[in-house]
């Protein structure tokens, strides 16, 4: 060994200074690796198990749709292909592959003075990017580089050059979901690959590096300029004459038709299966190469999918706004306290909208957010049975100089308590109450239930649902089922276990859940959530058995919610345009929460619940809380008037515009917090947000 490293030495030196020596220094050095690394390579018996697609089965055991089955796969030999196209493989990626040892020293060098600054590219030859993506999982890490070429090197010695590139054209990934370089030639040129001309196949060869990036439906030019540098490697390495080089440059690129998109019926879901298998550590060690695993590891991935209530949200869907010309629906359903994905669903059309708008997209929640203000304003020890004055159009100072409207303009006709605001939805009470509670604490309280910390940044708009950045359906549902959970967050997800080719389970999921509220603080919330449906804006959502919801409209009647729970299952509807416009008349209606939202779920949950046991919904009293109640004077009732709040017991009403201190008041479950709280100035709105 110490005669052998200061030659590896001298022969690097000679590839880096001497250009006339790099080939067959190459060539000898990496055969020196091949010779060196023998002892220590791995075992690679499964090697010989071909790609296989991922099987995604729901919790009835169907199989919902297979990940890596997008596109066909068929299997190619390299005797079967025309020569152009291995050589362009070649030419492309590693043109002394049937003369090295398997490893490009070179290559590991750049690899490993880039990965020490940072830089995660570098060279590797074909047999190298077996390694990487069949054993090292693709981590950026110096030790993965050294065991890619142990690896690589136990590739060499147990398989054929043919082998080892049949396998590598069979696998490798070259963008639209196709795998290998058969299901490439069908995918982008509706040809088998023996039928590719040198220019289809250099151009293909060319997106192996990028396959993605390189996409000719969206960069023709960039992927032209590719493909012409393969060919002209080609031709440099005479494996094209000059005719065959003018006539390949020549060539116009002329691609097949995509192909439709899909991945069985439940396509939003099975993307969000993919988004989260890219996160297990289970699967390799960065996202790049779990996905890998996911589209050829062969695996069967047990989910929480449950086809009946999936069933139920596209039939629901389909019956009230079916219409090509209707507003998107998105809706999702989770299981209280465990956070099992039920159903999520994004569209009816997956081709038109591939962006899953229920757990990915962000619109403003409008009134469907007043429950954490409501939870904001209980952990303040403010009794929802205070009363506020309702009146529609009056100015509450910490909020801005504007008059604060009602829903349509709708008065709610002097006092009103908090629970009956939150009934009737009721916009200037919710204000009022939030400046007496503190956007700080209302913004925590639903962090604290899920809602991304993104959604939102400190502004007085948020009492109305007014939000910088939005919530989505699986947040809202998530959200909602901690208040059937007594308190309970459970953080949603759609993976169950994984088991690989021999049935061996490799992953199985762990609860992930915590306590966000004291369980009479949401057993107190969930009777007027209740009401809601019983006697508020949320009547079309009952279900013939006990449900909390609550309604959302946004400005404009731009966005429109409805979210609710049972102990079983929580759903969260939006129905909106995208682009955003108003639904002023839909099928003769302007569209509310209480509306096409609320039918929705009401439709969904009935079916979902068929024959499932009624459970009642836990509440609690607000006496068990030790709250105080703050009374409110009226002293106008004109559009310009002002409220005072005073107290009947001690301590003393904070000041309206800031946040009470809490030095005397215990800290929710599973919250961290400090002796107390600064006091937080409720800045004012851009615009006065209309919500019902």
């Amino acid at each position: 060994m110490t005669r052998i490293l200061p030659a590896t030495a001298l022969v690097l030196v000679l590839i880096a200074v001497v250009p006339p020596l790099r080939r067959a220094a190459v060539i000898g050095t990496s055969r020196m690796i091949l010779i060196v690394a023998s002892p220590f390579a791995p075992d690679i018996d499964d090697f010989a198990q071909l790609p296989q697609a991922t099987r995604l089965q729901a919790t009835d055991g169907s199989v919902i749709g297979d990940l890596g089955g997008e596109r066909r796969r068929p299997i190619v030999k390299v005797k079967d292909l025309p020569e152009h196209v291995r050589q362009a493989v070649l030419a492309a990626e590693d043109k002394d592959f049937y003369s090295h040892g398997g490893v490009d020293p070179s290559g590991v060098l750049r690899a490993l003075f880039r990965t020490a600054g940072g830089d995660t590219q570098g060279g590797s030859t074909i047999t190298q990017q077996l390694a990487k993506n069949n054993y090292t999982a693709g981590e950026r890490t110096f030790l993965r580089k050294f065991r890619e070429v142990l690896y690589a090197t136990k590739l060499e010695q147990k398989y054929t050059k043919d082998e080892l590139l049949e396998r590598y054209l069979n696998q490798i990934y070259l963008g639209e979901g196709a795998y290998g370089m058969p299901a490439a030639s069908e995918t982008f040129f509706g040809v088998p690959a023996a039928k590719l001309t040198p220019a289809q196949a250099a151009l293909l060869a060319g997106k192996i590096r990028s396959p993605e990036g390189l996409d000719p439906r969206k960069d023709l030019k960039r992927v032209t300029v590719r493909r012409d540098q393969v060919l002209d490697a080609m031709r440099r390495l005479d494996w094209l004459d000059k005719q065959q080089h003018a006539q390949a440059l020549a060539e116009p690129v002329t691609l097949a038709p995509p192909a439709p998109v899909g991945i069985g019926r439940t396509p939003h879901f099975n993307e969000f299966v993919k988004r989260e298998g890219k996160t297990l550590d289970a699967l390799g060690g960065t996202p790049e190469a779990r996905q890998s695993q996911l589209f050829n590891g062969g695996y069967v991935i047990d989910t929480t999918l449950d086809p009946k209530v999936y069933d139920a949200t596209v039939a629901a869907v389909q019956k009230q706004l079916g219409e090509p010309d209707d507003p998107f629906t998105a809706a999702a359903t989770v299981v209280p306290g465990d956070g099992a994905i039920r159903s999520l669903f994004g569209g009816l059309d997956f081709t038109k909208t591939q962006f899953d708008m229920s757990s990915l997209g962000r619109r403003q929640p409008g009134s469907s957010y007043k429950p954490f203000v409501y939870l904001a304003a209980l952990r303040e020890k403010i009794d929802p049975r205070s009363q506020f004055d309702g009146t529609s159009g009056r100015v509450i100072p910490c909020y801005g100089d504007k008059p604060v409207n009602n829903y349509a303009g709708e008065d709610a006709g002097g006092l009103i308590s908090v629970d009956d605001a939150l009934v009737k939805s009721v916009n200037v009470v919710f204000v009022d109450l939030g400046c007496q509670t503190g956007v700080k604490n209302v913004v925590d309280a639903a962090v604290d239930d899920g809602i991304s910390e993104k959604a939102t940044k400190a502004q007085g708009a948020v009492f109305l649902g007014g939000l910088d950045k939005g919530v989505n359906a699986l947040e809202m549902a998530s959200a909602f089922a901690t208040f059937a959970a007594r308190g309970t967050y459970a953080k949603p997800y759609a993976i169950t276990r994984i088991k690989n080719r021999d049935g061996a389970v490799i992953y199985e999921r762990k609860p992930d859940t915590r306590a966000v509220f004291a369980p009479e603080e949401v057993g107190v919330l969930n009777n007027p959530l209740q009401r809601v449906v019983r006697e508020g804006t949320g009547k079309a959502a009952a279900i013939g058995r006990p449900v909390i919801a609550k309604t959302g409209t946004s400005q404009d009647n731009t966005d429109a919610w409805l979210v609710g729970a049972t102990p079983q299952l929580a759903t969260g509807v939006w129905v909106g345009y995208e682009p955003m416009k108003p639904m002023a008349n839909v099928h003769g209606r302007a569209v509310t929460g209480g509306s096409f939202p609320a039918a929705i779920f009401g439709e969904l949950m009935r079916a979902a619940h068929s024959g499932v046991p009624t459970q009642p919904i836990f509440t609690a009293s607000p006496d068990a809380l030790g709250l105080r109640i703050i009374g409110a004077t009226t002293t106008s009732s004109s559009s310009t008037s002002t409220s005072s709040t005073t107290t009947t017991t001690a301590p003393p009403p904070p000041v309206e515009g800031t946040a009470p201190t809490d030095a005397n008041r215990p800290p929710p479950p599973g919250r961290q917090t400090t002796t107390t709280r600064p006091t937080t100035t409720t800045s004012r709105p851009a615009t006065s947000t209309t919500v019902g």
